[in-house]
């Protein structure tokens, strides 16, 4: 079921618009997500696949003893019927809260620690939506019609679910399956969508500012995973409405490119108004101050960054310098979209896994580090030949193997990387950059200090000069992949002494991606995979 899940999306998309395979088209390869998978990585992928497969069923099997266990009214008949519980992730998650935020294994219960490591293993694509909601604490986010309101405002129809709120968790026997439906029959009901739909007229909120964030939505509408089954037509309507909803709602931020990634992603695994409360966690609370105008936490975090391949990975720091490749100028875009088409689809929700159920930014820096150590020997040659920005740009849509990235970078080698170490790295470079302007503020006004030592779960105003931000574009640009070699540490005992602020500010200004899958766009901006 899993593996056929992509080629069932083409097919139902297929039959509900009328399209029909051209003669002597190529034959298109799509993974169990429906993403488009690239030619050059189709023989990876299918090799993969398999794995794919078993790892499913055993995360399966394993989620479902640990909410039995912890499911204190359910049984077996109600797992038959898909209504088992996710009330022992609500109770780990306020406990955690309770005990305020820490990297200190111990403070955690033994149950919190159990439902870490399912998290670290893959939730199965059947809850994650689900308990994706649950980390974000949407419920807790979640206010009654202001999703509504806000599309009201920015001149937006209002989905039949959002206007009836008749969302239940479990009331279905699967959250795929619910989204995959809710998609394919309003795209049955919908005229065919042949690529050239025109934008929704420039009607609603009069605002000149939104006016122009929104038109900026709609170029991007066409650039976001195009030509996937279910955001094409229908699902393109209601990622408009998200982001624009999110727009009016913090005008901080507006919109900013990347964030259509992130939304389309969501909306792939639940409805419209939890996508919305998502997002808002996403960019409030896990990357505050990333899509303002200056950019400036997400320069800072590349510093960061950069600190720890100067101490665990010296040669390809040194590689880097002698290249004259700013390390952000690889890794920028990874942290800007969170390895949305960067890493392969199966390893990058993995990410996401962990990233929303800790909060914080800690597994995009691990998994960082995770891929340069795989791949250092190989970065380290190619720098030597000229190859280097070629070659690491194509290190993360080669790792097709989630379990072994997850592993090194959760619970390996690059587990000691701690939140508590990457804050106190953070205060010391954003004190750095603000000294160089490089936040570019006004009178010495600094919007982004209080993100320094905020807890990762408080809700932060992100710089923006604009009303509704920038809405400016994030270039990015298509490298050709190499393939995956064995990996190397790297390390000597020579130091790497260089600490270059302009690296973070090159990534925070200009994001260059190399996704294994996607579809390219044209310029400057257009988004490539």
């Amino acid at each position: 079921r899993f593996c056929l899940l992509g080629r069932r999306m083409e097919a139902l998309y297929r039959r509900a618009s009328g399209a029909k395979k051209k003669p002597n088209q190529e034959p298109v390869t799509r993974d169990a997500y429906g993403f488009v998978v690239k030619p050059e990585h189709v023989e990876a992928y299918r090799r993969n696949a398999p794995m794919y497969v078993d790892e499913e069923a055993e995360r399966a099997t394993r989620w479902d003893a640990f909410l039995a266990q912890k499911d204190d009214n359910g049984d077996d008949d109600d797992a038959r019927d898909g209504a088992r519980t996710l009330d022992a992730l609500v109770r780990v998650l306020d406990a955690r809260a309770a005990r305020g935020s820490g990297d200190d294994a111990l403070e955690e219960s033994d149950e919190e620690r159990e439902l870490r490591a399912l998290v670290a293993g893959g939730v199965p694509m059947a809850l994650r939506g689900r308990c994706w909601q649950i980390f974000a604490r949407v419920k807790e986010r979640r206010r009654d019609g202001v999703f509504r309101e806000l599309l009201v405002a920015a001149g937006e129809t209002v989905s039949a679910a959002t206007a009836t709120n008749d969302r239940r968790d479990g009331d279905e026997e699967d959250a795929v399956e619910r989204a995959l439906a809710s998609l394919v029959d309003a795209t049955c009901e919908a005229a065919a969508d042949d690529g050239s739909r025109a934008a929704v007229p420039d009607h609603g909120c009069a605002d000149p500012t939104f006016r122009r964030v929104r038109k900026q939505i709609d170029k991007d509408l066409p650039r976001t995973f195009p030509g996937h089954p279910l955001l094409d037509g229908i699902g393109r309507d209601a990622l408009r409405r998200v982001l624009c909803a999110y727009a009016l709602h913090n005008p901080a931020v507006g919109y900013c490119q990347g964030m259509n990634f992130l939304a389309a992603l969501l909306l792939l695994l639940m409805e419209e108004e939890p996508a919305f409360w998502c997002l808002s966690a996403l960019v409030e609370d896990v990357l505050p101050g990333y899509y303002g105008n200056t950019m400036l936490a997400s320069a800072v975090d590349q510093a960061v960054l950069r600190t720890f391949v100067d101490a665990r990975f010296p040669r390809v720091g040194a590689a880097l310098d002698d290249a004259g490749v700013p390390l952000a100028a690889v890794t920028g875009s990874w942290f800007l979209t969170l390895y949305v088409n960067h890493l392969p689809w199966e390893t990058a929700l993995r990410v996401w896994d962990v990233l929303l159920f800790e909060r914080t930014r800690r597994v995009l820096f691990q998994t960082a580090l995770a891929l340069i150590d795989v791949n250092a020997k190989r970065i380290v040659e190619a720098g030597r030949s000229d190859r280097l920005m070629e070659c690491a740009v194509s290190v993360a849509p080669a790792q097709f193997d989630g379990s072994e990235l997850l592993i090194a970078a959760t619970c390996g080698a690059h587990a000691d990387v701690t939140w508590t170490e990457i804050m106190s790295l953070y205060a010391s470079h954003h004190s750095e950059l603000t000294k160089a302007g490089a936040d570019g503020t006004v009178n010495g006004r600094n919007n982004l200090s209080a993100s320094v030592s905020a807890a990762p779960t408080s809700q932060l105003a992100t710089v923006g000069s604009g009303e509704y931000g920038t809405g400016g574009e994030c270039p990015r640009k298509r490298f050709p992949p190499t393939p995956m070699q064995e990996g190397w540490a790297g390390a000597d005992s020579d130091d790497s002494d260089s600490e270059d602020e302009d690296t973070g500010r090159g990534g925070a200004e200009g994001a260059e991606g190399g996704g294994a899958e996607g579809t390219e766009g044209e310029g400057a901006e257009g988004a490539e995979g």
